[in-house]
C-alpha cells in the first residue's frame, strides 16, 4: 500500500500552494506521487455534489440531513478512488490530497448540535467510507489553519 497525505483547511488557507510546493518536493525526491482533490468536479460522480452545493436541494446546507449530504460526497470519493487513483495507491506510491474524507467529517458533523450524536454519525461515516466502502484511510492529515480575517481576502 502507499500513503496518503491530505491536506485540509478553510478557503484560503493555503492549501493548493501547499500542496504543489509538497509534490514539487517529494517529485525533486524521485517519489513517485500524484496529487488528487475532493471534491473530483470533472468526474460524473460528483453530479449529486454539485446539485448539494448549488442549493438544488435546498436554500441552505441544513436543508440537507449529513447522513445525505455525507453520501453524496462518500460516493464521489468512492468512484474517483476505483477509476483513477487507486490502483496508483495500492501499487505503493504516495497519494498526496487537497481535501478527503475529514472535509465531510467537520463540515457535516457541523450540523449536529448534540454531541453523542455527532459521535454517532462521525462512527457512522467512518464505517460507511473506510469500512463498508474500502476507501484507505489517510497516514497523516495536516489541517491549514487560517484567522478568517485573512482567508476572506485570498478566496
Amino acid at each position: 500500500m502507499g500513503k496518503i497525505i491530505v491536506i485540509e483547511g478553510t478557503d484560503g488557507s493555503g492549501k493548493t500552494t501547499q500542496i504543489e510546493r509538497l509534490y514539487n518536493r517529494l517529485k525533486d525526491e524521485n517519489e513517485d506521487i500524484i496529487k488528487i482533490k475532493y471534491p473530483h468536479y470533472e468526474s460524473p460522480s460528483s453530479a449529486l455534489v454539485k446539485m448539494y452545493l448549488n442549493g438544488e436541494f435546498g436554500d441552505k446546507p441544513e436543508d440537507v440531513n449529513p447522513y445525505t449530504a455525507s453520501a453524496f460526497f462518500a460516493v464521489d470519493r468512492i468512484a474517483y478512488y476505483k477509476k483513477e487513483w487507486g490502483k496508483f495507491y495500492n501499487k505503493g506510491s504516495i497519494v498526496l490530497a487537497d481535501r478527503y474524507t475529514t472535509s465531510n467529517m467537520i463540515h457535516q458533523a457541523a450540523k449536529i448540535e448534540d454531541k453523542d450524536e455527532k459521535e454517532k454519525f462521525l462512527n457512522w461515516l467512518w464505517d460507511l467510507e473506510f469500512v463498508k466502502m474500502g476507501l484507505p484511510v489517510p497516514d497523516i492529515v495536516i489541517f491549514l489553519n487560517m484567522p478568517p480575517k485573512y482567508s476572506i481576502k485570498l478566496v
